[in-house]
């Protein structure tokens, strides 16, 4: 049986206050401090660091929600709160600011919630989505992974009616999204809850949606597979009929 939700009220207001203390934990980690997991993904101080802070703030505050981090994870199950505590580590090591902090809070199962993305490198904020009516263009502007452009998987596009523009991070991509910073973005690689709760929930409040080969999510599961396509439902067939 799942736990008896009690959160945050409003998980904007309740972290925002707490960004200071987010930043300072960034200045007292000047160096990345680098190690490995057992499949060689990197993972710095940084990385536990952040987690560890966020872990003791709902421990102290919101015991009954279920803490699923990328640094520490076990149990499954609702409330959920899903967390990468620095979504871009390979941005971060390699002085690339296109990192963020994301968090996905989950009372069940069903993907509706509160995210929050946080890039204390550039001081940039997305704690809430921006809705804007759907605008037909001559050209849509989507972010997708450097390591996927550099692998080559977009060629194809080049010269279409889509610009693709290689950014950092995922959340940090699905935070610019929620502003509308871009038309869209793409993922060609499976991603972990952790990586995209907090942006798709963002997105959500924007009018923008999360396809998973070509079906609109709406369950929360620990994996997704690819193609990933965030986008406003309006603009999905289009993309459907190159990514997917």
């Amino acid at each position: 049986m799942d736990k008896i939700f009690t959160e945050p009220k409003n998980l904007a207001d309740f972290l925002k206050v707490r960004i200071s203390f987010i930043n300072e934990i960034l200045i007292n980690h000047p160096e990345p401090n680098i190690t490995y997991k057992d499949d060689g993904s990197p993972v710095t101080l940084l990385d536990i660091a952040f987690s560890e802070y966020i872990e003791d703030l709902f421990v102290q505050h919101f015991p009954l929600v279920t803490f699923y981090s990328e640094e520490k994870f076990s149990e499954w199950s609702f409330p959920l709160l899903a967390l990468d505590p620095l979504d871009g580590t390979r941005e971060y090591i390699e002085k690339n600011p296109e990192w963020a902090m994301s968090l996905g809070l989950f009372s069940s199962k069903k993907f509706e919630g509160e995210g929050w993305i946080y890039n204390p490198q550039k001081q940039e904020l997305f704690d809430r989505g921006e809705f804007r009516e759907f605008k037909i263009k001559d050209k849509y502007i989507g972010e997708i992974s450097r390591t996927e452009w550099k692998k080559g998987l977009f060629k194809h596009l080049q010269g279409s009616h889509l610009e693709l523009k290689p950014v950092g991070s995922i959340a940090y991509k699905l935070g610019r999204l929620s502003h509308h910073q871009c038309d869209f973005v793409v993922s060609m690689r499976p991603k972990n809850i952790w990586d995209i709760a907090g942006g798709t929930l963002l997105c959500h409040q924007a009018g923008i949606k999360l396809y998973e080969r070509g079906v609109e999510v709406t369950e929360v599961k620990p994996l997704y597979h690819p193609p990933l396509i965030w986008c406003h439902p309006s603009l999905f067939s289009e993309l459907s009929k190159v990514f997917v």
